[in-house]
């Protein structure tokens, strides 16, 4: 058996201190397209949520953390909640890293490799920084799709190694998500628009 990362939280004051964090940017009850976050931010990016198992991703973050001063960028489960990992696993759907060692360590971390349970992948998550000026919204199931929330006119695409999406480009990754099951791209299209009503991207 894996020795569990020192990354994920066993401790519940911990846990229970960076989850109260995390709900002053997130609104963990809502999922897309609704707006998932307490407050407004200045710009907003969409990216396939494919991105986030990478190790691109990883340098992202730590890209995100050095302009935000973050001391901690972390990550929690929202489905399955963060609290069934404890009950059997004994710890929490939570993570936290330290900004210098995101490279190195969060495909480590975060891989399904490195934990006893599959479940630690999760359908729903959200990545912060410490400083609240950010933070991520991951939503494998509306549509593979995550967004990315910033406090300042940060140029997102110009610091990442992947695609973020604008709003035609967005029309059509979400079109070709269920063209099986949505032939008419009617779902799709509603879907699209709401997402675009309560982000500019």
């Amino acid at each position: 058996m894996n020795t569990l990362p020192s990354e994920w939280v066993v401790d519940e004051a911990v846990f229970s201190a960076l989850r109260r964090d995390c709900e002053k940017l997130i609104d963990t009850r809502k999922r897309l397209p609704d707006f998932v976050f307490q407050r407004p931010f200045d710009k907003y990016f969409a990216i396939e949520h494919a991105h986030i198992y990478r190790k691109e991703f990883g340098a992202f973050l730590f890209k995100l953390s050095n302009i935000f001063k973050d001391v901690t960028v972390n990550f929690m489960l929202l489905d399955p909640a963060p609290t069934d990992l404890f009950y059997r696993d004994s710890f929490f759907g939570l993570a936290s890293f330290q900004p210098e060692r995101l490279i190195e360590r969060y495909v480590p971390v975060m891989s399904i490799e490195s934990i006893a349970s599959p479940a630690v992948l999760g359908n729903v998550g959200t990545f912060w920084g410490s400083s609240l000026s950010w933070g991520i919204f991951c939503d494998r199931i509306s549509w593979e799709m995550d967004v990315i929330a910033v406090s300042r006119s940060i140029d997102v695409p110009a610091i990442t190694d992947f695609r973020c999406l604008d709003a035609s480009t967005l029309s059509g990754y979400i079109k070709s998500q269920y063209c099986v099951k949505d032939p008419s791209n009617l779902i799709a299209s509603d879907f699209t628009q709401r997402f675009l009503a309560n982000y500019a991207v």
